[in-house]
Protein backbone atom coordinates (compact mmCIF):
# COMPACT_ATOMS: atom_id res chain seq x y z
CA UNK A 1 0.00 0.00 0.00
CA UNK A 2 2.81 2.33 0.80
CA UNK A 3 4.55 1.51 -2.50
CA UNK A 4 1.45 2.46 -4.49
CA UNK A 5 1.26 5.75 -2.70
CA UNK A 6 4.93 6.38 -3.34
CA UNK A 7 4.56 5.61 -7.04
CA UNK A 8 1.55 7.93 -7.23
CA UNK A 9 3.47 10.73 -5.62
CA UNK A 10 6.35 10.23 -8.01
CA UNK A 11 4.00 10.28 -11.01
CA UNK A 12 2.30 13.44 -9.80
CA UNK A 13 5.65 15.06 -9.14
CA UNK A 14 6.90 14.14 -12.61
CA UNK A 15 3.75 15.46 -14.27
CA UNK A 16 4.17 18.73 -12.39
CA UNK A 17 7.74 18.91 -13.59
CA UNK A 18 6.65 18.30 -17.16
CA UNK A 19 3.91 20.90 -16.87
CA UNK A 20 6.37 23.36 -15.42
CA UNK A 21 8.86 22.67 -18.21
CA UNK A 22 6.15 23.06 -20.87
CA UNK A 23 4.95 26.33 -19.43
CA UNK A 24 8.48 27.69 -19.28
CA UNK A 25 9.06 26.67 -22.90
CA UNK A 26 5.89 28.36 -24.04
CA UNK A 27 6.79 31.51 -22.15
CA UNK A 28 10.28 31.55 -23.66
CA UNK A 29 8.83 31.10 -27.16
CA UNK A 30 6.47 34.00 -26.56
CA UNK A 31 9.35 36.14 -25.33
CA UNK A 32 11.39 35.25 -28.41
CA UNK A 33 8.49 36.09 -30.72
CA UNK A 34 7.91 39.33 -28.86
CA UNK A 35 11.60 40.17 -29.09
CA UNK A 36 11.67 39.36 -32.79
CA UNK A 37 8.56 41.46 -33.40
CA UNK A 38 10.07 44.33 -31.44
CA UNK A 39 13.25 44.14 -33.47
CA UNK A 40 11.92 43.64 -37.03
CA UNK A 41 8.33 44.90 -37.12
CA UNK A 42 9.14 48.61 -36.67
CA UNK A 43 11.66 48.34 -39.50
CA UNK A 44 8.94 47.03 -41.84
CA UNK A 45 6.56 49.81 -40.76
CA UNK A 46 9.20 52.46 -41.33
CA UNK A 47 9.86 51.09 -44.81
CA UNK A 48 6.14 51.19 -45.69
CA UNK A 49 5.79 54.72 -44.33
CA UNK A 50 8.79 55.90 -46.31
CA UNK A 51 7.37 54.34 -49.48
CA UNK A 52 3.98 56.02 -48.90
CA UNK A 53 5.68 59.36 -48.24
CA UNK A 54 7.63 59.05 -51.48
CA UNK A 55 4.46 58.24 -53.42
CA UNK A 56 2.62 61.21 -51.90
CA UNK A 57 5.55 63.50 -52.61
CA UNK A 58 5.70 62.26 -56.20
CA UNK A 59 1.98 62.91 -56.68
CA UNK A 60 2.33 66.40 -55.18
CA UNK A 61 5.29 67.19 -57.45
CA UNK A 62 3.31 66.04 -60.50
CA UNK A 63 0.30 68.12 -59.46
CA UNK A 64 2.46 71.22 -58.81
CA UNK A 65 4.14 70.77 -62.20
CA UNK A 66 0.75 70.52 -63.92
CA UNK A 67 -0.56 73.60 -62.13
CA UNK A 68 2.62 75.52 -62.97
CA UNK A 69 2.28 74.54 -66.63
CA UNK A 70 -1.39 75.57 -66.68
CA UNK A 71 -0.56 78.87 -64.99
CA UNK A 72 2.12 79.53 -67.59
CA UNK A 73 -0.38 78.85 -70.37
CA UNK A 74 -2.93 81.18 -68.76
CA UNK A 75 -0.34 83.93 -68.38
CA UNK A 76 0.61 83.59 -72.03
CA UNK A 77 -3.02 83.74 -73.08
CA UNK A 78 -3.59 86.78 -70.85
CA UNK A 79 -0.59 88.50 -72.44
CA UNK A 80 -1.97 87.84 -75.92
CA UNK A 81 -5.40 89.14 -74.89
CA UNK A 82 -3.86 92.31 -73.43
CA UNK A 83 -1.96 92.92 -76.64
CA UNK A 84 -5.12 92.39 -78.69
CA UNK A 85 -7.10 94.72 -76.40
CA UNK A 86 -4.39 97.38 -76.64
CA UNK A 87 -4.35 97.07 -80.42
CA UNK A 88 -8.15 97.30 -80.54
CA UNK A 89 -8.15 100.39 -78.32
CA UNK A 90 -5.57 102.02 -80.54
CA UNK A 91 -7.61 101.19 -83.62
CA UNK A 92 -10.80 102.55 -82.05
CA UNK A 93 -9.00 105.71 -80.96
CA UNK A 94 -7.61 106.26 -84.46
CA UNK A 95 -11.03 105.66 -86.00
CA UNK A 96 -12.61 108.10 -83.55
CA UNK A 97 -9.99 110.75 -84.30
CA UNK A 98 -10.45 110.22 -88.03
CA UNK A 99 -14.23 110.52 -87.64
CA UNK A 100 -13.85 113.73 -85.62
CA UNK A 101 -11.48 115.18 -88.24
CA UNK A 102 -13.94 114.26 -90.98
CA UNK A 103 -16.88 115.85 -89.12
CA UNK A 104 -14.82 118.93 -88.32
CA UNK A 105 -13.83 119.31 -91.98
CA UNK A 106 -17.50 119.01 -92.97
CA UNK A 107 -18.51 121.71 -90.46
CA UNK A 108 -15.68 123.96 -91.64
CA UNK A 109 -16.91 123.59 -95.20
CA UNK A 110 -20.40 124.61 -94.05
CA UNK A 111 -18.94 127.68 -92.36
CA UNK A 112 -17.18 128.60 -95.58
CA UNK A 113 -20.38 128.06 -97.51
CA UNK A 114 -22.66 130.06 -95.21
CA UNK A 115 -20.60 132.91 -93.87
CA UNK A 116 -18.07 133.66 -96.58
CA UNK A 117 -18.01 134.04 -100.30
CA UNK A 118 -14.83 133.32 -102.19
CA UNK A 119 -12.47 130.37 -102.39
CA UNK A 120 -10.52 130.86 -99.17
CA UNK A 121 -10.83 127.93 -96.71
CA UNK A 122 -11.80 128.70 -93.14
CA UNK A 123 -9.09 126.62 -91.48
CA UNK A 124 -7.44 129.22 -89.25
CA UNK A 125 -7.91 128.27 -85.59
CA UNK A 126 -7.74 131.89 -84.52
CA UNK A 127 -11.13 133.31 -85.46
CA UNK A 128 -9.95 136.88 -84.75
CA UNK A 129 -7.17 136.69 -87.33
CA UNK A 130 -9.46 134.85 -89.74
CA UNK A 131 -12.18 137.51 -89.44
CA UNK A 132 -9.61 140.25 -90.04
CA UNK A 133 -8.49 138.69 -93.30
CA UNK A 134 -12.05 137.86 -94.39
CA UNK A 135 -14.08 140.84 -93.26
CA UNK A 136 -14.59 141.95 -96.83
CA UNK A 137 -15.63 138.37 -97.78
CA UNK A 138 -18.44 137.97 -95.20
CA UNK A 139 -21.89 137.25 -96.51
CA UNK A 140 -24.76 139.46 -95.48
CA UNK A 141 -27.51 138.35 -93.13
CA UNK A 142 -29.92 137.92 -96.05
CA UNK A 143 -27.40 135.82 -97.98
CA UNK A 144 -26.79 133.53 -94.99
CA UNK A 145 -30.54 133.15 -94.46
CA UNK A 146 -31.04 132.23 -98.11
CA UNK A 147 -28.28 129.63 -97.87
CA UNK A 148 -29.84 128.15 -94.73
CA UNK A 149 -33.02 127.64 -96.72
CA UNK A 150 -31.59 126.57 -100.08
CA UNK A 151 -29.10 124.10 -98.57
CA UNK A 152 -31.87 122.64 -96.42
CA UNK A 153 -29.88 122.84 -93.19
CA UNK A 154 -31.50 121.75 -89.93
CA UNK A 155 -30.95 122.61 -86.27
CA UNK A 156 -28.30 119.94 -85.70
CA UNK A 157 -26.12 121.26 -88.53
CA UNK A 158 -26.50 124.87 -87.43
CA UNK A 159 -25.76 123.81 -83.86
CA UNK A 160 -22.52 122.15 -85.03
CA UNK A 161 -21.55 125.39 -86.77
CA UNK A 162 -22.31 127.29 -83.57
CA UNK A 163 -20.11 124.97 -81.47
CA UNK A 164 -17.29 125.13 -84.01
CA UNK A 165 -17.34 128.92 -84.06
CA UNK A 166 -17.20 128.97 -80.24
CA UNK A 167 -14.25 126.59 -80.38
CA UNK A 168 -12.40 128.67 -82.95
CA UNK A 169 -12.96 131.92 -81.08
CA UNK A 170 -10.53 130.88 -78.30
CA UNK A 171 -12.41 133.05 -75.82
CA UNK A 172 -15.59 132.76 -73.73
CA UNK A 173 -18.78 133.65 -75.57
CA UNK A 174 -21.85 135.29 -74.06
CA UNK A 175 -24.92 137.30 -74.99
CA UNK A 176 -23.11 140.54 -74.21
CA UNK A 177 -19.88 139.58 -75.92
CA UNK A 178 -20.03 137.20 -78.88
CA UNK A 179 -17.97 137.05 -82.04
CA UNK A 180 -19.18 138.73 -85.24
CA UNK A 181 -19.49 135.34 -86.92
CA UNK A 182 -21.78 134.02 -84.17
CA UNK A 183 -23.84 137.19 -84.31
CA UNK A 184 -24.21 136.84 -88.09
CA UNK A 185 -25.29 133.18 -87.77
CA UNK A 186 -27.85 133.95 -85.06
CA UNK A 187 -29.35 136.89 -86.94
CA UNK A 188 -29.71 134.81 -90.11
CA UNK A 189 -31.30 131.96 -88.13
CA UNK A 190 -33.75 134.45 -86.60
CA UNK A 191 -34.71 135.66 -90.07
CA UNK A 192 -35.50 132.10 -91.17
CA UNK A 193 -37.40 131.41 -87.92
CA UNK A 194 -39.62 134.38 -88.62
CA UNK A 195 -40.83 132.90 -91.89
CA UNK A 196 -44.15 131.14 -91.95
CA UNK A 197 -43.85 127.40 -92.35
CA UNK A 198 -45.79 127.57 -95.61
CA UNK A 199 -43.36 130.17 -96.95
CA UNK A 200 -40.24 128.24 -95.99
CA UNK A 201 -39.20 125.63 -98.61
CA UNK A 202 -36.82 124.07 -96.07
CA UNK A 203 -39.12 121.64 -94.28
CA UNK A 204 -36.22 120.44 -92.11
CA UNK A 205 -36.21 123.77 -90.26
CA UNK A 206 -38.08 123.63 -86.94
CA UNK A 207 -38.41 127.46 -86.55
CA UNK A 208 -36.89 127.45 -83.05
CA UNK A 209 -33.23 127.41 -84.04
CA UNK A 210 -32.32 130.97 -83.08
CA UNK A 211 -34.07 130.72 -79.69
CA UNK A 212 -32.23 127.50 -78.76
CA UNK A 213 -28.87 128.89 -79.85
CA UNK A 214 -29.36 132.09 -77.85
CA UNK A 215 -30.22 129.95 -74.80
CA UNK A 216 -26.91 128.13 -75.30
CA UNK A 217 -25.08 131.42 -75.68
CA UNK A 218 -26.69 132.79 -72.50
CA UNK A 219 -25.62 129.67 -70.55
CA UNK A 220 -22.09 129.89 -71.95
CA UNK A 221 -21.84 133.35 -70.41
CA UNK A 222 -22.04 131.62 -67.01
CA UNK A 223 -19.72 128.79 -68.00
CA UNK A 224 -22.54 126.29 -68.48
CA UNK A 225 -22.85 123.91 -71.40
CA UNK A 226 -26.49 122.99 -71.91
CA UNK A 227 -25.59 119.67 -73.56
CA UNK A 228 -23.62 118.59 -70.48
CA UNK A 229 -26.53 119.48 -68.21
CA UNK A 230 -28.95 117.56 -70.43
CA UNK A 231 -26.72 114.47 -70.39
CA UNK A 232 -26.50 114.58 -66.59
CA UNK A 233 -30.26 114.92 -66.35
CA UNK A 234 -30.74 111.95 -68.69
CA UNK A 235 -28.36 109.82 -66.62
CA UNK A 236 -30.13 110.90 -63.42
CA UNK A 237 -33.52 110.11 -64.95
CA UNK A 238 -32.40 106.62 -65.99
CA UNK A 239 -30.94 106.02 -62.52
CA UNK A 240 -34.18 107.09 -60.85
CA UNK A 241 -36.21 104.83 -63.16
CA UNK A 242 -33.98 101.88 -62.32
CA UNK A 243 -34.32 102.55 -58.59
CA UNK A 244 -38.09 102.69 -58.94
CA UNK A 245 -38.09 99.35 -60.78
CA UNK A 246 -35.87 97.76 -58.13
CA UNK A 247 -37.91 99.07 -55.20
CA UNK A 248 -41.30 98.30 -56.73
Amino acid sequence: MRSKTTVGCLLISGFSTVLSFGTDSINRNRELQTARGGLYRPVALNENKSQIDNEIKSEIDIKVADETREASVFLQQAKILREQASLLQKQLREEKEARIRKETAKVDSLIDLLLFHGSTNYSNKDETNASRSKTELLNTEEQVAELLISKRLNYDQVNQIFDRLCELSNRPQSIDSCSPLLSLLLDAACKVDCLEREDNPNKRWNHRVERKLRQKLFALGYGIRIEDVQKKNEVLSVTVDLLVLVLS
